[in-house]
């Protein structure tokens, strides 16, 4: 295994501490806003992340170094590919490594990477608000603050739909009123 910097001690440790964490492989930098949409849904489930630009088409060789060296860490990771296009990203990742793979292309519905061939197992999620519960529920296996903070996000939004179904049914309710006076 290859030495990990500074920096990536730092996001082993995390991982290691947490018991897993994700990296997200964006093709480009261009996709900047969806990486962002992405990270804070992994903050919501207080997962450890680390981010990396590498394309598939333009620098398979750095893609395969990468897949390697998260791949030695020996502890529970899973990529979430971000990639436009043709995304050769999801099925290199899904092919190259035995981690998870999940993909979520900032073109949804990306026809590219839902038809990878076969042995290219990546999973798919439309939405980026929604990656960060799929990678919690991934990593809920080996520990179960994962499940926990599942089950407070469910909590917390019945809570809020409760809440949004009382003040909308009152206004509603004072607004037909006012229509009959």
């Amino acid at each position: 295994m290859i030495e990990p910097t500074a920096t990536q001690r730092t996001f082993l440790e995390r991982v290691r501490e947490n018991k897993g964490g994700a990296v997200i492989f964006a093709g480009s930098g261009s996709d900047e806003s969806h990486i962002e949409k992405i990270v804070k849904s992994l903050e919501i489930y207080q997962i450890p992340y680390e981010v990396r630009v590498a394309s598939a088409h333009k620098q398979s060789e750095v893609v395969q170094y990468l897949i390697s060296q998260y791949d030695g860490y020996d502890c529970g990771l899973v990529y979430i590919a971000v990639a436009a296009g043709t995304d050769a990203l999801s099925g290199m990742l899904s092919w190259q490594s035995h981690l998870p793979v999940i993909s979520c292309p900032p073109d949804h519905p990306n026809f590219s990477c839902i038809n990878n061939p076969a042995g290219s197992s990546n999973m798919y999620i439309g939405h980026p608000s929604n990656v960060g519960r799929a990678v919690a529920q991934v990593l809920s296996i080996a520990d179960q603050r994962y499940e926990k903070l599942i089950h407070r996000s469910n909590a917390e939004k019945k809570q809020s739909l409760k809440d949004d179904d009382h003040k909308l049914k009152k206004k509603f309710e004072e607004k037909q009123w006012d229509l009959n006076t």
